[in-house]
């Protein structure tokens, strides 16, 4: 068996002499891809036809394209502290003054979610600079209360891995339409049925929900496993430029990590819409990630797996690295943090595609930043016309690095920073502190995102 030839290869474990990866991710049940009224039906890198992140204000107001599994005009949201997510008639019984009480006190998914909108447009008018999304992601921290699906499959509860010291008020919440796929799971749109807010749930079955042969697959296990070291991740990280973990739920079917909802979709996406960037976009979406993957390294983690489908895009040009499932913390950053090959064979540095002998650390995350680059400069992912073992064989043996495109044409800088991510010895790779200070990433003066054409 030869590994895929497309983007989404991904290599896990140690790597045999006949080049051969381990057996496939197992297949979650079908998902949906999200409905919308102009959804392209081109195939994405990886063969799937996922549909872009809407901005928030196309939600709100098209509810039941995002959500058309649901009620969202049920009363079923208690404006208190009611545990029942559901329909009215269970609390009361027969007690027709309670029962009109009770149906007075719950709102609508449709009410609790414009009432939202209208404040967060309020906040927006009141004062044009806010970062509405700022305001979300502060509104939307899950520390505390306890978990409670609506009128979903998944009617359970579970409490959230709490800074606050225990549970505390009941987060009732929606899962909508697909939105993504991950390295491990999907990930779908979800509103917090409570407060109205939105934002990302990310979802892999347990292996207790899928077929006897399914639960001895190691994958599946692999799968699970890779979600809970993604939790560990994320739940003390807080950056501008890392996607915000909210809180996660563990049922019997289903293992789920709630995240900031970043609208618009992946810079990988944008690349296979619209084509290559403009350079003065590729330099600042490059500090940016520079300065996600610097805090990521201050606090000993690799992300082992960055490249242009991982990292989201707002629409105001604001880039946030995402998908940790094959992250790992280090003790010691700058020796040999790991011997397990990790990551996209597109995006992988030399030392990460063989790694037994030597080993790699935080470097191989400079050499995938090199590949990001590749990306923005010719619209297409590095090594796009080579098959997965074909390069594994020039990157490890031949010692080369990804080719520029003939249509791509480098300043003196942006050649010394490529050579930079690229510099084989990895003690010779800049790290990002270097990069950072780079003076190819130099703006013009007064230059400014004003979005894409």
């Amino acid at each position: 068996m030869t590994p895929s030839s497309g983007p989404g290869s991904m290599i896990h474990g140690v790597l045999p002499n006949s080049l051969a990866p381990p057996n496939p991710i197992p297949q979650l049940r079908p998902p949906r891809p999200l409905r919308t009224k102009n959804r392209d039906k081109s195939n994405t890198f990886e063969g799937h036809t996922w549909a872009h992140r809407p901005p928030p204000e196309d939600v709100y107001e098209r509810l039941e394209e995002f959500f058309p599994e649901h009620d969202l005009d049920k009363p079923s949201i208690e404006n208190s502290r009611g545990t029942s997510p559901t329909s009215v008639e269970q609390t009361y019984g027969n007690i027709v003054d309670r029962d009109k009480a009770l149906i007075q006190a719950q709102k609508s998914i449709r009410t609790v979610a414009e009432q939202h909108n209208k404040r967060i447009d309020h906040v927006s008018r009141g004062n044009p600079s806010s970062d509405t999304m700022v305001l979300r992601k502060k509104n939307t921290k899950l520390w505390g209360p306890r978990i409670q699906a609506v009128d979903t499959p998944l009617q359970t509860k579970a409490n959230l891995d709490s800074r606050a010291g225990g549970p505390g008020r009941i987060f009732k919440w929606v899962r909508g339409e697909l939105i993504a796929k991950g390295t491990y799971g999907r990930v779908y749109l979800a509103l917090n049925a409570t407060t109205g807010e939105m934002f990302a749930v990310k979802q892999v079955e347990t292996p207790i929900a899928t077929s006897t042969s399914d639960r001895k697959d190691n994958r599946q296990m692999e799968s699970v496993q890779a979600f809970k070291t993604e939790i560990e991740m994320l739940k003390y990280l807080d950056h501008p430029h890392i996607v915000q973990y909210l809180g996660f739920e563990e049922t019997k079917t289903f293992l789920s990590i709630f995240l900031e909802y970043v609208p618009g979709g992946s810079i990988g996406r944008r690349l296979r819409d619209h084509g290559k960037f403009d350079e003065e976009v590729t330099k600042l979406f490059t500090r940016q990630i520079l300065e996600g993957l610097e805090y990521l390294h201050s606090k000993n983690i690799i992300h082992r797996d960055l490249k242009a489908d991982n990292i989201l895009l707002e629409s105001t040009g604001i880039c946030k690295i995402s998908d940790f499932g094959i992250s790992k913390r280090t003790d010691d950053l700058s020796g040999t943090a790991s011997h397990v090959m990790q990551g996209t064979v597109f995006w992988m540095a030399p030392e990460a595609i063989h790694p037994q002998n030597k080993g790699y650390n935080a470097k191989i995350d400079i050499w995938s930043v090199g590949c990001v680059v590749l990306e923005m400069w010719s619209g297409k992912r590095p090594w796009c016309d080579d098959e997965a073992v074909t390069v594994m064989f020039k990157v490890y043996q031949n010692k080369q690095p990804p080719p520029i495109s003939s249509d791509v044409v480098l300043s003196y800088l942006a050649k010394d920073f490529k050579d930079r991510c690229f510099a084989i010895d990895p003690e010779e790779r800049a790290s990002t502190v270097e990069l950072k200070q780079h003076p190819y990433l130099e703006l013009p003066e007064g230059w400014v995102f004003n979005g894409f054409k």
